[in-house]
């Protein structure tokens, strides 16, 4: 799908709509970032009209912290309040392999595979066979992860068929590195942890396998200015979800760091990749600001 040029007009249709935009965005809210959402969901409207009725995806993806669950969020209540058009979320961290089966596969390929976050730590079947249903028009039963205990919860979620399934997820739409950019470590945990790369070519490997679930109609990114700027905000997230009361095994700034390294890997290819052919690139800055709004 082709966005038309972006505008940073804010939509007078939509100016009824600001009061409860700014309820739902909370500290988050300002012109940039409801412009930005209005746009977004008055182009991907139109693209489900023009689909004629067919489910379309729309990914949106981005490192941690750059904004993108509540981009998703928000943008769900615009697609469904303003213009009609029915919405499921996917959330790809939902779909993190239980504590138990991850520390199986960590068993069995690399010890890095213990932790969460990178393409191989992922129920991929299960997201198959729910988009599978979501596109047959069936109800489908979702997992929900706990991020606070580090595995997945007790608790489903019901998901109905919509117009518009939304795909968030910090990787969605990435695609495999070419080979030779594996050879040397990008952080002191490859050096250390996987000096002969077995780690990095199987999650490799394991991404080149996510394609058939990452196609979409159309991408969103969000790009973070920096490596800094990512652990910043992921551990921002960690204090909210803390004073929330959120888990159990709340990680430290350090830990965040060292966490963040997991995903580095991708992360920069996904900079250097991914900005040149996603829809639509929202770059940030290192305060969280929208700085630039790139429609490829």
């Amino acid at each position: 799908m082709k966005f038309p040029d972006y505008t940073h007009q804010l939509p007078a249709e939509l100016a009824s709509y600001r009061p409860t935009f700014d309820k739902l965005a909370g500290v988050l809210s300002n012109d940039a970032v409801f412009c930005l959402v209005a746009y977004l969901a008055a182009n991907i409207a139109r693209l489900a009209n023009e689909s004629r009725h067919k489910t379309i995806v729309v990914s949106i993806a981005g490192a941690q912290g750059t904004g993108k669950s509540t981009v998703s969020r928000l943008l769900s209540s615009v697609l469904q309040d303003c213009f009609s058009t029915s919405t499921t979320t996917l959330s790809l961290d939902d779909f993190y392999l239980p504590l138990g089966k991850r520390q199986q596969v960590a068993a069995d390929f690399h010890p890095l595979l213990g932790v969460r976050g990178v393409p191989g730590t992922h129920d991929l079947v299960l997201m198959e066979k729910l988009l599978a249903d979501l596109f047959q028009g069936r109800s489908v039963e979702m997992p929900v992860f706990d991020k606070g205990e580090d595995d997945r919860s007790a608790r489903w979620q019901k998901a109905e068929p919509a117009t518009v399934i939304l795909c968030e997820g910090w990787c969605w739409g990435a695609v495999p590195e070419p080979q030779e950019r594996l050879m040397n470590p990008v952080n002191n945990l490859e050096r250390t942890h996987d000096p002969d790369g077995v780690w990095r070519r199987y999650v490799n490997e394991q991404l080149s396998q996510y394609q058939s679930v990452f196609r979409a109609s159309a991408q969103v990114f969000f790009m973070a200015p920096s490596i800094d700027a990512i652990v910043r905000w992921r551990f921002q997230q960690e204090r909210e979800l803390a004073s929330r009361g959120g888990g159990s095994k709340m990680m430290t700034e350090i830990e965040i760091r060292q966490f963040v390294a997991y995903y580095e890997r991708i992360t920069r290819w996904m900079l250097l990749e991914m900005a040149g052919r996603a829809s639509v690139v929202v770059s940030l800055d290192e305060h969280h600001s929208i700085e630039h709004v790139q429609v490829n």
